[in-house]
C-alpha cells in the first residue's frame, strides 16, 4: 500500500506527519518505509547530493539501500538547466523504480509530497501524475487557517476524487481549537471527507536551536558551544533603556535576546533572565565581563555582521520554516502526531 503525505502549501509538517505514522505504526508491527520523489533540499552526504528531509528520515526509519532509493530525484542546478534545454531525463522513470523497490519490502510505503501539489510540473514530476501513476492513497496535511484552509481543503478534495483518504491539519493555535473540532471538522466530514485529527500548535516544535540559528544568520559562535542544542522559543530586541529591557525579559521565558555588540547594559539585564542565547550585531564581541558570566550560567553568545534589525528579520523567516532535526523535536512530533491524529483510523481506511 502506498500513501502520499500532499499539502497544498510548504511548511506544512510532512515530515513531522510522516515520521510520526511510522513510528507508531511500526511500534504496532507495520513495517513502513519511505521515498520522497523529489527533493529540494540538496546537501553532501558522503559525496552523494541527497535530499535533506529526506536523509533525516532515512536515518531517522532506519531505512535500508543507498540513499538515492530514498529520494531518486533532488533538484539541483544542473538539473533545472538539463529541463530548460528540454533534454529527456526520464525522472519519472527514476521515481516509479526507487518507489516500486521500496514498496516491495514493507507493508505501507510513504511517499513525502511536494511543497503543493502543482510543484515539480516543469521537471514533468507533477504530484497528480505521481498519485495516479503509481496508485497511491493520498493524505492531505495543511496548516490551519481560517477559511483559506477551507478553500484549499476542498480543492485539494475536487482534484484528488477518491484518492484522497482524509485530512489532517496541523499548527492549530490554542484559541482556535474549540473551533476547529466543533465547527470545521462537521463541516469537512459532511463533506464526505474524513477527518484524521488537528495536531496544535506547540511552542517546542515552534522552537529552534541555537545552533540553527547560528548557521541561519550566520553568526560566529563567540563562546557557550556546547549549549548550542537549547531551544529558543521567543525573541526579544534588546534597543531601549535598561529598565525597560528588564521588564520586558522577565515576561518573556526560553528566549535569544538580539542587540547591539556595544549594548553591554543589555546583555548584562538579558543574562540575568530566563534566556537561551544572545546574538549580539554589527561584529562587535562581547566584552570579558559579559563573556564570563555568559559562560558561568551557559548561556551562549553569537555573534553576527548583521545589524540588529537584518538579524531580527532573518529570526522571522527561520521561525516560518522551522525543520525537525533535534531529538526534542523529534520526541515531542511523535508524542503529539499519536494523541491527536487517528492514526488508527488512517490505517484502516488504507486498508479499504
Amino acid at each position: 500500500m502506498k500513501l502520499y503525505i500532499a499539502s497544498t502549501s510548504g511548511y506544512s509538517g510532512k515530515t513531522l506527519l510522516a515520521l510520526g505514522l511510522s513510528r507508531v505504526w511500526s511500534g504496532g508491527g507495520v513495517s513502513v518505509g519511505y521515498v520522497k520523489p523529489l527533493g529540494k533540499i540538496p546537501v553532501v552526504e558522503k559525496g552523494r547530493i541527497v535530499d535533506g528531509d529526506a536523509l533525516f528520515l532515512a536515518k531517522e526509519m532506519g531505512l535500508p539501500g543507498p540513499l538515492e532509493d530514498v529520494c531518486p530525484v533532488v533538484i539541483t542546478q544542473d538539473l533545472v538547466m538539463a529541463a530548460y534545454r528540454r533534454e529527456p531525463l526520464r525522472l519519472r522513470e527514476q521515481v516509479g523504480r526507487a518507489v516500486e523497490k521500496a514498496a516491495s519490502r514493507v507493508d505501507i510505503l510513504l511517499l513525502g509530497g511536494a511543497a503543493n501539489l502543482s510543484d515539480g510540473f516543469f521537471l514533468g514530476l507533477s504530484p497528480l501524475d505521481i498519485i495516479s501513476s503509481l496508485d497511491c492513497r493520498v493524505l492531505l496535511l495543511d496548516r490551519f487557517m481560517g477559511e483559506k484552509s477551507m478553500d484549499q481543503v476542498l480543492w485539494a478534495a475536487r482534484i484528488l476524487g477518491d484518492r484522497l483518504l482524509g485530512v489532517v491539519l496541523n499548527r492549530v493555535a490554542a484559541s482556535q481549537e474549540a473551533f476547529v473540532r466543533d465547527v470545521v471538522r462537521p463541516y469537512i466530514e459532511g463533506g464526505g471527507i474524513r477527518f484524521f485529527g488537528a495536531i496544535p500548535a506547540d511552542p517546542v516544535m515552534e522552537s529552534v536551536s541555537v545552533a540553527a540559528l547560528a548557521a541561519a544568520l550566520p553568526a560566529h559562535v563567540e563562546s557557550g558551544g556546547d549549549f548550542l542544542d537549547k531551544m529558543i522559543e521567543n525573541f526579544c530586541v534588546g534597543a531601549m533603556d535598561v529598565e525597560s529591557a528588564l521588564r520586558v525579559f522577565r515576561r518573556i521565558p526560553r528566549k535569544a535576546v538580539v542587540t547591539g555588540g556595544m549594548r553591554a547594559d543589555i546583555q548584562h539585564a538579558a543574562l540575568e533572565t530566563d534566556t537561551r542565547c544572545l546574538v549580539l550585531t554589527g561584529g562587535i564581541p562581547p566584552n570579558e565581563r559579559i563573556r564570563h558570566r555568559a559562560e558561568t550560567l551557559g548561556i551562549p553568545v553569537l555573534v553576527t555582521k548583521e545589524h540588529t534589525m537584518a538579524a531580527v528579520e532573518r529570526f522571522e523567516q527561520l521561525l516560518g520554516r522551522l525543520r525537525i532535526r533535534e531529538k526534542v523535536k523529534i520526541d515531542r512530533g511523535v508524542s503529539l502526531v499519536a494523541e491527536n491524529v487517528d492514526v488508527g483510523g488512517v490505517l484502516a481506511a488504507l486498508k479499504e
